[in-house]
């Protein structure tokens, strides 16, 4: 399999899955898709009006990742123009999904996720069953 398909069949896996919980999901792959003026990030999932906009990462291995801060701030500007919030979601191999919040770059090449941060952040399943809990929380509450 050539090494960029991995990526996007992670992405592929990560929209069907948020799909098949409710979520609203476009996946929008910005690269060599000749989305040049404007920003696109990998993922945007919405959920009864909470919006996540997700950059996903898949390593086989326990790497460091690394994110041009260019994309970053546009990343964040996009998410501003939605009205949601941004997210790097990061897969090792056999490991669960992670999701960190992403914060501004300032004046650095790349912000650099260290594979401790990484291990240390919050699963991605415990954000999106909380998101959801919540909701139905809400729901329930405002059905009285």
């Amino acid at each position: 399999m050539p090494l960029g398909r991995r990526g996007v069949n992670y992405e592929r896996e990560l929209a069907n899955w948020l799909w098949s919980l409710g979520f609203a999901v476009i996946r929008a792959p910005a690269s060599g898709g000749g989305v040049r003026r404007r920003f696109a990030p990998d993922l945007v999932a919405m959920f009864r009006g909470k919006v996540i906009i997700l950059e996903v990462k898949y390593r086989a291995k326990p790497t460091p990742i690394s994110i041009q801060c260019d994309k970053v701030n546009r990343l964040l500007e996009f998410a501003s123009r939605a009205g949601g919030e941004a997210y790097v979601v990061i897969k090792y191999a056999r490991e669960p999904w992670r999701i960190i919040p992403v914060k501004p770059c300032n004046g650095d090449s790349a912000l650099t996720y260290t594979t401790s941060e990484v291990k240390e952040a919050g699963r991605l399943e415990d954000a999106v069953r909380s998101m959801i809990n919540v909701n139905i929380m809400n729901l329930l509450n405002n059905g009285d």
